[in-house]
Formats: C-alpha cells, structure tokens, sequence
C-alpha cells in the first residue's frame, strides 16, 4: 500500500486529507443539524446557509482531494498547493478565534486540535518541500 518513494507519512496524510474532502464534502449535511454550531468555515466566517455550505464545502472537497491525489501519486504540481494550504489553515483558524472565541474548552483539547491542524498542513507542506526530489 506504501509507495517507497512516498513513505509512511506522506500515505497517512493523503488518506487523511481525502477524509478531511469527505467531511467538507458534507458540511451541508452537519449544518442541517446545527447552522450555528456546525457548517463550513472560510477566513473566519462560518456559513450558515444549506446552498452556501453545499457550494463551499463541495469547492474545498474538491480542493483537497486534489491535494491528496498529488500526494498520493507523488506529483510536483502538489508543491505550491500544499504552501497554499499551509498558510490557509493557520490564517483561517486565527481568524475564526479571532471573530468568534471559542467558548470554554479545557485548553487541553485546544492544543491538540492545534497540533493537528497546523502539523497537519505546515508539516506536509515542509515535508513536501524538503523532499521535492522524489516528485514527478
């Protein structure tokens, strides 16, 4: 199942980030249950709305299976989208904190979130970049 040119790591992420498509991919379906807590979120600002989570959610599904796909069949186009990426996440997360505070969540849980997150999309970026030889 592991390519030897994309290892371990580089597997796991592309399987993680076609998760990641699949959960965006249904971002309507989580804001029928609940638009003010659940729903797709771009720079800060969560949608609220069926169409606008159905067409955001899909956008950013397709995005990121795109993302996968490089990954998975090791292509150098993969390169500027994962720095893309890399700064998409941090830049969306601040500014959803920023907008609207988290309420009180044990820290704990926050930092994990935070680890995941951005070592998720920084580190596949820089892992990426520091093994640009390998791509196609």
């Amino acid at each position: 199942m592991t390519d030897p040119k994309r290892g371990p790591f580089l597997t796991t992420m592309a399987v993680l980030f076609s998760v990641l498509a699949v959960s965006n991919a249904t971002k309507f379906l989580q804001s029928l249950n609940s638009p003010e807590t659940n729903g797709f979120v771009l720079f800060g600002y969560r949608f609220e709305t069926l169409v606008s989570n159905l067409i955001f959610g899909l956008l950013f599904a397709g995005i990121l299976f795109a993302y996968a796909r490089g990954i998975w069949t090791m292509k150098r186009w993969v390169l500027p989208l994962s720095a893309a990426y890399a700064f998409y996440v941090p830049t969306n997360l601040v500014l959803f904190w920023y907008l609207r505070p988290p309420p009180d969540r044990p820290i704990i849980g926050i930092i994990v979130y935070l680890v995941f997150a951005l070592g998720g999309s920084i580190g596949t970026a820089l892992y990426l970049s520091a093994h640009r030889d390998r791509l196609q």
